[in-house]
């Protein structure tokens, strides 16, 4: 391992990439918070309403994501990145536009098409311009744009909408998208991965068919990546299942709506700095299954606290729930970050694109249906007992996997020792 976590800048061609990313995913998080407020406020809609318009962001990754993939590794990478990122700025526009709900979804779902291919291109492109030992600072490096975006994309937009109006965020996302764009022109035009598949691989990627399963057969038959991608999906389901109830638990605990945003914050800056310590601190890259599923152990007795403090049963002074929070968006990214280096690295570069939208498909379809069994979970047992309920299996999750590779672990040096 070579440098710190922003020595992968030093090449030029990930560089270029990782400034696109920037603007794409900062792009996002304007986006979403513009599109629920002209929602909420300006047409006065409800919370089918905004469901609606979350089912439309995450759809295209779960029916088009896996497909997606295997069109991807078929075309230059750098002209799908460029494509799907104009088509987004194209579809911004059309929401700035829309009159009404239903063109409003139309555009989303549109977007997140295009997302759903300028995503598995990016992966592909991270292996085919980034050496191997220095995938883990770029992998976090892109991971903290993800992270970082989710603090500074909302307070970005909600500065423009007080600033200017509900719609403005639109309009700097477009200017966002187009700057990425210079920087995707500065892409090298060759790309290929310094894979070269055998006569057998050859004549298995010859039918789409065959490289739709691929894919998924490549998750199934790696025990790391599957591990990962598993742990990953069901920690998004067991997250997104509180995730919008969260803001009612907060209230029960005694926060309002402005220090509501506060502790929200505070998770997104616990997830950039988890981010920015597991790039310069990357021995975790030996063991990342085992640091995954302990950032789900001891997550998960944070949320369970969250839930009891609902119930009055545990009690801490805002500053201790402010604390929490923030040592919950670090413990996140003990799971982010490594599931990427697993994904990059448990991958060849001729499957990278498949393989990255089949595993995005998985953890998109868990966060899908997670919200609407937490709404019902709410209204039978309560919004407090979710949240203990939710912690205790995320704690369930983490213990069992741990158990599992020390199990496996043993038996490997028995079997060694014999």
């Amino acid at each position: 391992m070579k440098g710190n976590m922003f020595s992968a800048l030093k090449n030029k061609s990930f560089r270029s990439l990782f400034t696109a990313q920037i603007f794409s995913d900062l792009g996002n998080w304007l986006d979403f918070i513009a599109i629920q407020v002209v929602i909420a406020y300006h047409w006065g809609l409800g919370e089918g309403a905004i469901a609606a318009v979350i089912i439309a962001m995450g759809l295209p990754w779960v029916v088009i994501g896996p497909f997606a993939g295997v069109f991807v590794e078929r075309l230059s990478k750098k002209t799908v990145m460029i494509s799907s990122l104009a088509l987004k700025l194209v579809f911004v526009a059309g929401l700035y536009f829309s009159p009404n709900l239903y063109f409003l979804l139309f555009f989303v779902l549109l977007k997140g098409t295009a997302a759903a291919l300028y995503d598995p291109a990016r992966q592909s492109m991270i292996r085919s311009v980034v050496p191997e030992d220095e995938l883990p600072q770029a992998v976090t490096l892109s991971q903290l744009s993800v992270n970082s975006t989710k603090i500074i994309g909302p307070a970005l937009g909600a500065a423009l909408i007080s600033l200017f109006g509900a719609k403005s965020p639109f309009l700097f996302e477009i200017a966002g998208f187009f700057i990425g764009l210079l920087f995707l022109f500065l892409l090298p035009k060759v790309e290929k991965p310094h894979v070269v598949p055998n006569l057998e691989q050859k004549k298995e990627n010859s039918s789409f068919r065959k490289e739709f399963l691929a894919g998924i057969r490549h998750i199934y038959i790696t025990p790391l990546l599957k591990l990962s991608v598993i742990l990953s999906a069901a920690a998004f389901f067991i997250i997104f299942l509180y995730d919008g109830l969260f803001v009612f638990i907060v209230k029960e605990i005694g926060f309002n709506g402005e220090e509501f945003g506060l502790l929200v914050s505070a998770v997104g800056f616990g997830s950039v700095a988890g981010s920015i310590l597991l790039g310069n601190w990357t021995k975790w890259k030996s063991l990342p299954i085992q640091l995954m599923a302990s950032s789900s152990l001891f997550s998960g007795t944070l949320i369970v606290a969250i839930g009891l403090g609902g119930l009055k049963i545990f009690s801490l002074p805002q500053v201790g729930w402010m604390a929490g929070a923030f040592l919950l968006g670090l413990l996140g990214s003990s799971q982010s970050v490594p599931y990427g280096y697993v994904l990059q690295s448990q991958t060849p570069g001729d499957m990278m694109a498949r393989v990255s939208a089949a595993a995005a498909s998985i953890q998109t379809f868990s966060m899908l249906i997670a919200p609407a069994a937490g709404a019902m979970l709410a209204k039978m047992i309560g919004v407090s007992y979710v949240m203990v309920w939710a912690g205790a299996l995320t704690s369930l999750l983490g213990l069992g996997i741990l158990l599992t590779r020390l199990t496996a672990n043993q038996a490997q040096t028995a079997k060694l020792k014999a």
